[in-house]
């Protein structure tokens, strides 16, 4: 049987922005004999590491892909090349017997991989009959099929709305106190990425542009990014839930800890059947006005 034929078994660990994903999935690696590959869009950038969450201590000795592949300054990181590189980290690891472990909170990276984007490259469609084939620049990449399925178990780190916004202002004042307006600096100054770029990579490091330029305070830029932040995670949720509409099957802890993913990682991975999730993110509401208050849905039976 060819490698195209295979369905390789991996684990992915998703979630809206500070809710801890890192943490489980290196957990989880740990207890499961895997190594991580990272889906995050910016972690890929050497020298983005404050900023994008890169928290690198929390790994110890489980490998991990695809973090600090990139050039800021001279190189733009794209889906075509994650795709590429990504099932390459997968079928090493699964080659040598480890379990691949997806983890991060880019979603538009991770439907990629579990739904099989198939992405154009170097060559286009016929425009109509009769015409000639027309081609991409020379030197473009070839389209990009997936070589082969991927057999996922999708574990999502889930808390309410209002305990996420939490999160994400003591996450954002640790990251203040460790230094990101001087990682910033640093990468302007020092490593030649420009302040364009930087407001390219979005979030921290565009605020954090904006006070190298002189058009805010550190303390204007907090309250800005908190309120970004905090909108980004709702497009997290918007994208987590179009994904299940889609045929994800994404299994919610609460707490990252409800149900057990040891458990259901060892059902999965023994072949063993996987009870429903409890619920969907799909199937929750939110008042306009409850604070972000869920609506629970019914549990699935």
């Amino acid at each position: 049987m060819t490698e195209s034929a295979h369905n390789v078994k991996v684990l992915a660990v998703t979630g809206p922005t500070a809710t801890g994903k890192t943490a489980l999935a290196v957990r989880l690696a740990r207890v499961f004999g895997g190594e991580v590959v990272s889906v995050d869009s910016r972690q890929v950038y050497r020298g983005l590491d404050i900023g994008s969450g890169k928290d690198l201590e929390e790994y110890a000795s489980v490998p991990y892909h695809l973090i600090d592949v990139a050039d800021p300054a001279a190189e733009v990181y794209h889906l075509h090349r994650f795709c590429r590189e990504a099932y390459a980290a997968i079928a090493d690891i699964a080659r040598r017997g480890r379990l691949p472990v997806l983890c991060g909170g880019s979603a538009l990276y991770l439907a990629a991989l579990l739904q099989e984007y198939r992405l154009p490259g170097g060559e286009l469609p016929l425009r109509s009959e009769g015409d000639l084939r027309r081609h991409q620049p020379e030197g473009a990449e070839p389209s990009f099929t997936p070589p082969f399925h991927l057999d996922p178990l999708v574990l999502g780190v889930y808390y309410e709305r209002a305990v996420v916004r939490e999160r994400i202002a003591r996450r954002l004042d640790a990251r203040l106190a460790a230094g990101l307006l001087d990682e910033v600096r640093r990468l302007h100054e020092k490593d030649g990425v420009s302040l364009e770029k930087l407001e390219f990579f979005g979030l921290e490091y565009r605020e954090a542009a904006r006070v190298l330029r002189g058009e805010c305070t550190p303390e204007e830029m907090r309250g800005t990014l908190l309120n970004r932040i905090r909108q980004f995670a709702k497009r997290q949720d918007i994208f987590f839930r179009k994904m299940e509409r889609e045929g994800v099957v994404i299994h919610w802890l609460r707490e990252g800890r409800e149900p057990d993913p040891e458990k259901l990682v060892g059902l999965f991975l023994a072949g063993k059947p996987l009870p429903p999730p409890g619920f969907r993110l799909a199937d929750i509401r939110y008042a306009p006005a409850s604070g972000g208050k869920p609506k629970r849905p019914e549990a699935h039976t």
